[in-house]
Protein backbone atom coordinates (compact mmCIF):
# COMPACT_ATOMS: atom_id res chain seq x y z
CA UNK A 1 0.00 0.00 0.00
CA UNK A 2 2.38 2.61 -1.58
CA UNK A 3 1.88 6.20 -2.41
CA UNK A 4 4.21 9.43 -2.43
CA UNK A 5 1.13 11.66 -2.18
CA UNK A 6 2.28 15.07 -0.09
CA UNK A 7 0.20 15.12 3.23
CA UNK A 8 0.41 16.50 6.38
CA UNK A 9 3.26 15.91 8.50
CA UNK A 10 2.64 16.89 11.90
CA UNK A 11 5.70 19.81 13.45
CA UNK A 12 7.21 18.48 16.59
CA UNK A 13 4.76 20.08 19.84
CA UNK A 14 7.66 22.44 19.82
CA UNK A 15 6.45 24.57 17.19
CA UNK A 16 3.80 27.03 18.58
CA UNK A 17 1.92 28.50 15.10
CA UNK A 18 -1.79 29.70 15.98
CA UNK A 19 -4.42 28.13 13.98
CA UNK A 20 -4.19 30.65 10.79
CA UNK A 21 -0.66 30.90 10.18
CA UNK A 22 -0.87 27.14 10.90
CA UNK A 23 -3.57 26.87 7.89
CA UNK A 24 -2.08 29.05 5.43
CA UNK A 25 1.48 27.05 5.68
CA UNK A 26 0.25 23.90 4.52
CA UNK A 27 -1.27 24.69 0.99
CA UNK A 28 -2.18 22.50 -1.17
CA UNK A 29 -2.25 19.62 1.36
CA UNK A 30 -4.28 17.66 3.60
CA UNK A 31 -6.90 19.46 6.61
CA UNK A 32 -4.08 21.67 8.72
CA UNK A 33 -3.24 19.82 12.17
CA UNK A 34 -4.19 21.31 14.28
CA UNK A 35 -6.72 23.54 13.09
CA UNK A 36 -9.42 25.43 15.36
CA UNK A 37 -12.66 23.54 15.62
CA UNK A 38 -14.43 26.85 16.48
CA UNK A 39 -13.35 28.65 13.47
CA UNK A 40 -16.45 27.93 10.44
CA UNK A 41 -15.21 25.47 7.68
CA UNK A 42 -15.07 28.07 5.06
CA UNK A 43 -12.68 29.51 6.66
CA UNK A 44 -10.29 27.50 5.37
CA UNK A 45 -10.90 28.23 2.07
CA UNK A 46 -10.63 31.68 2.58
CA UNK A 47 -7.27 31.20 4.21
CA UNK A 48 -5.95 29.46 0.98
CA UNK A 49 -8.59 29.72 -2.54
CA UNK A 50 -5.68 27.29 -3.95
CA UNK A 51 -6.92 24.15 -1.65
CA UNK A 52 -9.56 22.19 -4.24
CA UNK A 53 -13.43 22.44 -3.10
CA UNK A 54 -14.05 18.54 -4.77
CA UNK A 55 -12.72 15.41 -5.76
CA UNK A 56 -13.21 16.31 -9.62
CA UNK A 57 -11.38 19.59 -8.57
CA UNK A 58 -8.62 17.75 -7.54
CA UNK A 59 -8.16 14.80 -9.31
CA UNK A 60 -9.76 15.09 -12.59
CA UNK A 61 -10.92 12.94 -14.91
CA UNK A 62 -7.89 10.32 -14.08
CA UNK A 63 -8.53 10.74 -10.47
CA UNK A 64 -11.94 10.11 -10.71
CA UNK A 65 -11.40 6.94 -13.19
CA UNK A 66 -8.73 5.98 -10.32
CA UNK A 67 -11.27 6.02 -7.29
CA UNK A 68 -13.88 3.83 -9.51
CA UNK A 69 -11.57 1.41 -10.46
CA UNK A 70 -9.85 1.39 -6.35
CA UNK A 71 -13.85 0.97 -5.79
CA UNK A 72 -13.69 -2.37 -8.06
CA UNK A 73 -10.70 -3.63 -6.76
CA UNK A 74 -11.48 -3.06 -3.36
CA UNK A 75 -14.89 -4.86 -3.90
CA UNK A 76 -13.51 -8.23 -5.48
CA UNK A 77 -10.41 -8.46 -3.03
CA UNK A 78 -10.99 -7.01 0.68
CA UNK A 79 -14.92 -7.97 0.25
CA UNK A 80 -14.10 -11.54 -0.11
CA UNK A 81 -11.55 -11.76 2.56
CA UNK A 82 -14.20 -9.55 4.76
CA UNK A 83 -16.55 -12.54 3.94
CA UNK A 84 -14.40 -15.19 5.39
CA UNK A 85 -17.39 -15.88 7.85
CA UNK A 86 -19.63 -17.84 5.10
CA UNK A 87 -16.48 -20.30 4.30
CA UNK A 88 -16.28 -20.46 7.88
CA UNK A 89 -19.70 -21.69 8.81
CA UNK A 90 -19.22 -23.52 6.08
CA UNK A 91 -16.66 -25.63 5.93
CA UNK A 92 -17.29 -26.65 9.72
CA UNK A 93 -20.23 -28.59 8.35
CA UNK A 94 -18.72 -29.34 5.56
CA UNK A 95 -15.08 -30.32 3.89
CA UNK A 96 -13.73 -29.57 7.61
CA UNK A 97 -16.52 -30.52 10.04
CA UNK A 98 -13.24 -32.51 11.85
CA UNK A 99 -11.58 -29.35 12.40
CA UNK A 100 -12.01 -27.12 15.27
CA UNK A 101 -13.53 -23.22 14.61
CA UNK A 102 -10.18 -22.20 16.10
CA UNK A 103 -8.28 -23.94 13.14
CA UNK A 104 -10.76 -23.40 10.43
CA UNK A 105 -10.40 -19.56 11.16
CA UNK A 106 -6.52 -19.23 10.62
CA UNK A 107 -7.17 -20.26 6.72
CA UNK A 108 -8.89 -16.41 6.72
CA UNK A 109 -6.31 -15.07 9.27
CA UNK A 110 -3.90 -16.16 6.43
CA UNK A 111 -5.33 -14.22 4.33
CA UNK A 112 -5.30 -11.45 6.65
CA UNK A 113 -1.38 -12.01 7.49
CA UNK A 114 -0.26 -12.47 3.56
CA UNK A 115 -1.93 -9.55 2.23
CA UNK A 116 -1.21 -7.12 4.89
CA UNK A 117 2.60 -8.14 5.38
CA UNK A 118 2.70 -7.85 1.66
CA UNK A 119 2.02 -4.35 1.80
CA UNK A 120 5.64 -3.43 2.63
CA UNK A 121 6.76 -4.78 0.11
CA UNK A 122 4.62 -4.10 -2.53
CA UNK A 123 4.23 -0.57 -1.31
CA UNK A 124 8.33 -0.61 -2.37
CA UNK A 125 7.20 -2.36 -6.18
CA UNK A 126 4.54 0.54 -6.76
CA UNK A 127 7.03 3.46 -6.23
CA UNK A 128 9.28 1.63 -8.60
CA UNK A 129 7.27 -0.07 -11.10
CA UNK A 130 3.43 2.15 -10.51
CA UNK A 131 -0.01 0.17 -10.56
CA UNK A 132 -0.33 -1.64 -13.93
CA UNK A 133 2.12 -4.62 -13.19
CA UNK A 134 1.37 -5.24 -9.80
CA UNK A 135 -2.39 -5.34 -10.20
CA UNK A 136 -2.19 -7.57 -13.64
CA UNK A 137 -0.17 -10.30 -11.49
CA UNK A 138 -2.59 -10.15 -8.85
CA UNK A 139 -5.12 -10.37 -10.73
CA UNK A 140 -4.07 -13.32 -12.40
CA UNK A 141 -2.91 -15.25 -8.86
CA UNK A 142 -6.27 -14.37 -6.96
CA UNK A 143 -8.41 -15.53 -9.46
CA UNK A 144 -5.98 -19.06 -9.95
CA UNK A 145 -6.76 -18.98 -6.06
CA UNK A 146 -10.41 -19.23 -6.02
CA UNK A 147 -10.23 -21.66 -8.91
CA UNK A 148 -7.94 -23.97 -6.49
CA UNK A 149 -10.18 -23.27 -3.60
CA UNK A 150 -13.11 -24.83 -5.80
CA UNK A 151 -11.10 -27.92 -5.91
CA UNK A 152 -9.49 -28.15 -2.65
CA UNK A 153 -10.83 -30.87 0.02
CA UNK A 154 -8.11 -31.40 2.43
CA UNK A 155 -7.04 -28.19 5.15
CA UNK A 156 -3.56 -27.73 3.46
CA UNK A 157 -5.12 -27.62 0.21
CA UNK A 158 -7.15 -24.68 1.45
CA UNK A 159 -4.14 -22.67 3.85
CA UNK A 160 -2.75 -23.01 0.13
CA UNK A 161 -4.67 -22.16 -2.12
CA UNK A 162 -7.86 -19.87 -0.23
CA UNK A 163 -5.30 -18.97 2.56
CA UNK A 164 -2.14 -17.73 1.11
CA UNK A 165 -2.58 -17.82 -2.57
CA UNK A 166 -5.86 -15.79 -2.56
CA UNK A 167 -4.18 -13.23 0.08
CA UNK A 168 -0.95 -12.78 -2.09
CA UNK A 169 -3.19 -12.09 -4.85
CA UNK A 170 -5.66 -9.94 -3.13
CA UNK A 171 -2.92 -7.89 -2.04
CA UNK A 172 -1.31 -7.45 -5.14
CA UNK A 173 -4.80 -5.73 -5.98
CA UNK A 174 -5.53 -3.73 -3.05
CA UNK A 175 -2.82 -2.38 -1.63
CA UNK A 176 -2.27 -0.58 -4.95
CA UNK A 177 -6.12 0.20 -5.29
CA UNK A 178 -5.49 1.99 -2.06
CA UNK A 179 -1.82 4.01 -3.03
CA UNK A 180 -3.21 5.08 -6.13
CA UNK A 181 -6.12 6.86 -4.61
CA UNK A 182 -3.91 8.47 -2.61
CA UNK A 183 -1.46 9.46 -4.73
CA UNK A 184 -3.92 11.63 -7.08
CA UNK A 185 -6.33 13.37 -4.06
CA UNK A 186 -3.84 15.30 -1.67
CA UNK A 187 -6.11 17.35 0.16
CA UNK A 188 -9.43 15.08 0.05
CA UNK A 189 -7.20 11.68 1.22
CA UNK A 190 -10.17 10.82 3.58
CA UNK A 191 -12.54 10.72 1.26
CA UNK A 192 -10.77 9.11 -1.57
CA UNK A 193 -9.56 6.47 0.73
CA UNK A 194 -12.73 6.24 2.23
CA UNK A 195 -14.75 5.84 -1.53
CA UNK A 196 -12.08 3.22 -2.44
CA UNK A 197 -12.03 1.21 0.84
CA UNK A 198 -16.19 1.07 0.26
CA UNK A 199 -15.96 -1.11 -2.00
CA UNK A 200 -14.38 -3.72 0.61
CA UNK A 201 -17.81 -3.64 2.62
CA UNK A 202 -19.74 -3.48 -0.45
CA UNK A 203 -18.52 -6.48 -1.44
CA UNK A 204 -18.45 -8.02 2.20
CA UNK A 205 -21.97 -7.63 1.87
CA UNK A 206 -22.66 -9.17 -1.91
CA UNK A 207 -20.74 -12.07 -1.57
CA UNK A 208 -22.03 -13.39 1.58
CA UNK A 209 -25.54 -12.95 0.09
CA UNK A 210 -24.32 -14.71 -3.27
CA UNK A 211 -22.20 -17.80 -2.07
CA UNK A 212 -25.37 -18.48 0.18
CA UNK A 213 -27.29 -18.94 -2.92
CA UNK A 214 -25.27 -20.62 -4.93
CA UNK A 215 -23.80 -22.86 -2.22
CA UNK A 216 -27.53 -24.25 -1.84
CA UNK A 217 -28.41 -24.50 -6.34
CA UNK A 218 -25.13 -25.05 -7.76
CA UNK A 219 -22.88 -26.83 -4.87
CA UNK A 220 -19.64 -25.67 -3.14
CA UNK A 221 -17.61 -26.27 -6.51
CA UNK A 222 -19.60 -23.96 -8.68
CA UNK A 223 -19.82 -21.48 -6.35
CA UNK A 224 -16.20 -20.71 -5.72
CA UNK A 225 -16.17 -20.22 -9.45
CA UNK A 226 -18.68 -18.28 -10.23
CA UNK A 227 -16.76 -15.83 -7.95
CA UNK A 228 -13.77 -16.39 -9.26
CA UNK A 229 -15.05 -15.24 -12.47
CA UNK A 230 -16.65 -12.06 -10.53
CA UNK A 231 -13.62 -11.30 -9.36
CA UNK A 232 -11.67 -11.56 -12.66
CA UNK A 233 -13.97 -9.60 -13.88
CA UNK A 234 -13.59 -6.48 -11.33
CA UNK A 235 -10.19 -7.12 -11.15
CA UNK A 236 -9.50 -6.55 -15.04
CA UNK A 237 -11.48 -3.44 -14.96
CA UNK A 238 -9.33 -2.14 -11.72
CA UNK A 239 -6.05 -2.98 -14.10
CA UNK A 240 -7.48 -0.72 -17.09
CA UNK A 241 -8.79 2.40 -15.11
CA UNK A 242 -6.08 2.49 -11.63
CA UNK A 243 -3.62 4.83 -12.79
CA UNK A 244 -1.02 7.22 -10.20
CA UNK A 245 0.76 10.67 -10.99
CA UNK A 246 3.70 9.89 -9.06
CA UNK A 247 7.00 9.55 -10.72
CA UNK A 248 8.79 6.12 -10.53
CA UNK A 249 11.53 6.11 -8.05
CA UNK A 250 13.35 3.13 -7.94
CA UNK A 251 15.61 4.19 -4.99
CA UNK A 252 13.47 4.69 -2.48
CA UNK A 253 14.35 2.31 0.32
CA UNK A 254 12.53 -0.83 1.09
CA UNK A 255 12.71 0.02 5.52
CA UNK A 256 12.28 3.66 7.01
CA UNK A 257 14.43 3.15 9.75
CA UNK A 258 13.81 6.69 10.92
CA UNK A 259 10.20 5.83 11.48
CA UNK A 260 11.36 3.08 14.36
CA UNK A 261 12.29 6.25 15.97
CA UNK A 262 8.86 8.58 15.84
CA UNK A 263 6.89 8.21 18.70
CA UNK A 264 3.75 9.26 17.14
CA UNK A 265 4.09 6.69 14.59
CA UNK A 266 5.12 3.72 16.34
CA UNK A 267 2.12 4.97 18.70
CA UNK A 268 -0.24 4.51 15.79
CA UNK A 269 0.87 1.33 14.69
CA UNK A 270 0.60 -0.20 18.14
CA UNK A 271 -2.79 1.31 18.21
CA UNK A 272 -3.50 -0.24 14.69
CA UNK A 273 -2.08 -3.97 16.13
CA UNK A 274 -4.23 -3.81 19.16
CA UNK A 275 -7.35 -2.95 16.94
CA UNK A 276 -6.36 -5.71 14.34
CA UNK A 277 -6.46 -8.66 17.46
CA UNK A 278 -9.98 -7.77 17.91
CA UNK A 279 -11.62 -6.40 14.88
CA UNK A 280 -12.10 -9.33 12.72
CA UNK A 281 -13.33 -11.52 15.53
CA UNK A 282 -17.47 -10.07 14.55
CA UNK A 283 -17.10 -11.00 11.07
CA UNK A 284 -15.66 -14.30 11.00
CA UNK A 285 -17.94 -15.75 13.99
CA UNK A 286 -21.21 -14.05 13.63
CA UNK A 287 -22.76 -16.50 11.44
CA UNK A 288 -21.69 -19.51 13.16
CA UNK A 289 -22.54 -17.26 16.67
CA UNK A 290 -26.57 -16.58 15.38
CA UNK A 291 -26.46 -20.28 15.31
CA UNK A 292 -25.63 -21.26 18.89
CA UNK A 293 -28.74 -18.60 19.46
CA UNK A 294 -31.16 -21.13 17.58
CA UNK A 295 -31.32 -19.09 14.34
CA UNK A 296 -30.89 -20.54 11.18
CA UNK A 297 -27.67 -20.42 8.62
CA UNK A 298 -29.14 -17.99 6.36
CA UNK A 299 -30.13 -15.32 8.65
CA UNK A 300 -26.48 -15.66 10.04
CA UNK A 301 -25.48 -15.13 6.06
CA UNK A 302 -27.32 -12.38 6.43
CA UNK A 303 -26.39 -10.79 9.38
CA UNK A 304 -22.76 -10.66 8.02
CA UNK A 305 -23.88 -8.85 5.14
CA UNK A 306 -25.78 -6.47 7.23
CA UNK A 307 -22.28 -6.01 9.16
CA UNK A 308 -20.62 -5.55 6.27
CA UNK A 309 -23.58 -3.30 4.54
CA UNK A 310 -22.86 -1.04 7.29
CA UNK A 311 -19.15 -1.23 7.06
CA UNK A 312 -19.53 0.33 3.74
CA UNK A 313 -21.03 3.19 5.05
CA UNK A 314 -18.71 3.71 7.93
CA UNK A 315 -15.73 3.48 5.63
CA UNK A 316 -17.30 6.56 2.83
CA UNK A 317 -19.31 8.71 5.29
CA UNK A 318 -16.84 9.19 7.99
CA UNK A 319 -14.26 9.76 5.36
CA UNK A 320 -15.57 12.89 4.35
CA UNK A 321 -16.24 14.34 7.39
CA UNK A 322 -12.65 13.69 8.28
CA UNK A 323 -11.46 16.00 5.82
CA UNK A 324 -13.55 18.54 7.51
CA UNK A 325 -13.00 17.69 10.94
CA UNK A 326 -9.98 15.95 11.46
CA UNK A 327 -8.61 11.93 10.93
CA UNK A 328 -7.67 11.22 14.58
CA UNK A 329 -11.24 13.02 15.89
CA UNK A 330 -12.85 10.30 13.99
CA UNK A 331 -11.04 7.52 14.49
CA UNK A 332 -10.61 7.72 17.99
CA UNK A 333 -14.28 7.53 18.87
CA UNK A 334 -14.84 5.08 16.35
CA UNK A 335 -12.07 2.62 17.79
CA UNK A 336 -14.05 3.16 21.00
CA UNK A 337 -17.44 2.79 19.82
CA UNK A 338 -16.55 -0.97 18.24
CA UNK A 339 -14.95 -2.04 21.48
CA UNK A 340 -17.85 -0.83 23.13
CA UNK A 341 -20.82 -2.38 20.70
CA UNK A 342 -19.82 -5.83 21.36
CA UNK A 343 -20.01 -5.70 25.47
CA UNK A 344 -23.85 -3.41 25.22
CA UNK A 345 -24.62 -5.59 22.54
CA UNK A 346 -23.24 -8.26 21.20
CA UNK A 347 -22.30 -9.49 24.85
CA UNK A 348 -26.09 -9.81 25.47
CA UNK A 349 -27.62 -10.66 22.24
CA UNK A 350 -30.07 -13.72 21.50
CA UNK A 351 -32.49 -12.85 19.21
CA UNK A 352 -32.79 -11.14 15.66
CA UNK A 353 -33.31 -7.82 16.34
CA UNK A 354 -30.38 -7.23 18.85
CA UNK A 355 -27.95 -9.27 16.39
CA UNK A 356 -29.00 -7.18 13.31
CA UNK A 357 -28.59 -4.04 15.97
CA UNK A 358 -25.07 -4.53 16.83
CA UNK A 359 -24.29 -5.93 13.21
CA UNK A 360 -25.24 -1.82 12.34
CA UNK A 361 -23.49 -0.30 14.77
CA UNK A 362 -20.32 -2.31 14.72
CA UNK A 363 -19.95 -2.65 11.06
CA UNK A 364 -20.51 1.26 10.97
CA UNK A 365 -17.35 2.12 13.62
CA UNK A 366 -15.24 -0.62 12.56
CA UNK A 367 -15.48 0.84 8.95
CA UNK A 368 -14.47 4.29 10.38
CA UNK A 369 -11.78 2.74 12.21
CA UNK A 370 -10.41 0.48 8.78
CA UNK A 371 -11.35 3.60 6.40
CA UNK A 372 -9.24 6.32 8.10
CA UNK A 373 -6.08 4.03 9.03
CA UNK A 374 -3.82 5.25 5.65
CA UNK A 375 -5.25 9.14 5.96
CA UNK A 376 -4.03 9.08 9.70
CA UNK A 377 -0.66 7.30 8.70
CA UNK A 378 -0.41 10.41 5.89
CA UNK A 379 -1.42 13.04 8.62
CA UNK A 380 2.11 12.06 10.96
CA UNK A 381 4.29 11.23 7.95
CA UNK A 382 6.28 13.24 5.67
CA UNK A 383 5.91 13.28 2.35
CA UNK A 384 8.75 11.92 1.09
CA UNK A 385 8.14 8.33 2.59
CA UNK A 386 4.61 8.41 3.19
CA UNK A 387 4.24 4.95 0.66
CA UNK A 388 6.69 2.87 2.95
CA UNK A 389 5.27 4.13 6.03
CA UNK A 390 1.72 2.80 5.11
CA UNK A 391 3.39 -0.50 3.91
CA UNK A 392 5.16 -0.77 7.10
CA UNK A 393 2.21 -0.12 9.79
CA UNK A 394 0.11 -2.82 7.45
CA UNK A 395 3.05 -5.02 8.06
CA UNK A 396 2.75 -4.22 12.14
CA UNK A 397 -1.13 -4.89 11.68
CA UNK A 398 -0.45 -8.16 9.46
CA UNK A 399 0.78 -10.56 12.97
CA UNK A 400 -2.36 -9.61 15.06
CA UNK A 401 -4.62 -10.02 12.14
CA UNK A 402 -3.05 -13.49 11.65
CA UNK A 403 -3.46 -14.46 15.12
CA UNK A 404 -7.14 -12.54 16.48
CA UNK A 405 -9.69 -14.77 14.47
CA UNK A 406 -7.86 -18.09 15.91
CA UNK A 407 -7.26 -16.59 19.48
CA UNK A 408 -11.12 -16.31 19.62
CA UNK A 409 -11.90 -19.52 18.53
CA UNK A 410 -9.49 -21.05 21.13
CA UNK A 411 -11.24 -19.03 23.87
CA UNK A 412 -14.26 -20.30 22.38
CA UNK A 413 -13.27 -23.45 22.67
CA UNK A 414 -12.00 -23.48 25.81
CA UNK A 415 -15.66 -22.19 27.50
CA UNK A 416 -16.68 -25.50 25.95
CA UNK A 417 -19.01 -23.31 23.31
CA UNK A 418 -19.27 -19.93 25.19
CA UNK A 419 -18.64 -17.22 23.52
CA UNK A 420 -18.60 -14.30 26.46
CA UNK A 421 -14.83 -14.88 26.53
CA UNK A 422 -14.45 -14.19 22.60
CA UNK A 423 -16.32 -11.07 22.43
CA UNK A 424 -15.12 -9.08 25.49
CA UNK A 425 -11.54 -9.86 23.87
CA UNK A 426 -12.78 -8.26 20.70
CA UNK A 427 -14.07 -5.30 22.89
CA UNK A 428 -10.92 -4.97 25.46
CA UNK A 429 -8.24 -4.83 22.00
CA UNK A 430 -10.55 -2.28 20.10
CA UNK A 431 -10.45 -0.43 23.42
CA UNK A 432 -7.50 -0.70 23.95
CA UNK A 433 -6.56 0.30 20.70
CA UNK A 434 -7.84 3.80 21.23
CA UNK A 435 -6.46 4.86 24.26
CA UNK A 436 -3.03 4.71 22.16
CA UNK A 437 -4.80 6.72 19.03
CA UNK A 438 -5.85 9.48 22.38
CA UNK A 439 -2.78 9.44 23.25
CA UNK A 440 -1.45 10.73 19.79
CA UNK A 441 -4.06 12.87 19.24
CA UNK A 442 -3.25 14.49 22.55
CA UNK A 443 0.17 14.80 21.55
CA UNK A 444 -0.64 16.69 18.40
CA UNK A 445 -2.29 19.12 20.41
CA UNK A 446 -3.52 18.36 24.00
CA UNK A 447 -6.67 20.72 23.42
CA UNK A 448 -9.35 18.07 22.46
CA UNK A 449 -11.40 21.21 21.06
CA UNK A 450 -8.99 21.08 17.54
CA UNK A 451 -9.05 19.47 14.26
CA UNK A 452 -6.78 16.62 14.26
Amino acid sequence: MAGTAPCDYTPSLGSHQDPESKASSFRGQLAPVPYDLTLSLGARQDLDPSIPTSLWAEGGFLGCLTLFGGFVGSFATMGQVTSFGTYQAWYAEHQLSAYSPSAISWIGGLQLWVMMFSGGIIGRLFDAYGPTPLLASGTVIYTLSLMMTSLASRYYEFMIAQGFLLGLGAGLVYNPCIAASTARFRHFAGTSSGIVLGGSGAGGAVFPLLLQRLLSTVGFAWAVRIQGFLALACCIIATLTISSPVPKNKNTPWIDTKSFRDTKYMLVCLAYALICLGLFIPSTYIVQYAQAQGLSQNIGFDLLSIMNAANTIGRIVPGWFADKLGRFNLMVPSALLAGVSCIALWLFAHDTATLAAFAVIYGLFAGATMGLDVAVTAQISPPENFGTRVGMSYAFMSIPSLIGSPIGGAIYASQHGGYSGMIVFAAIFNILGFVFLMAVKLMINRNIFVIV
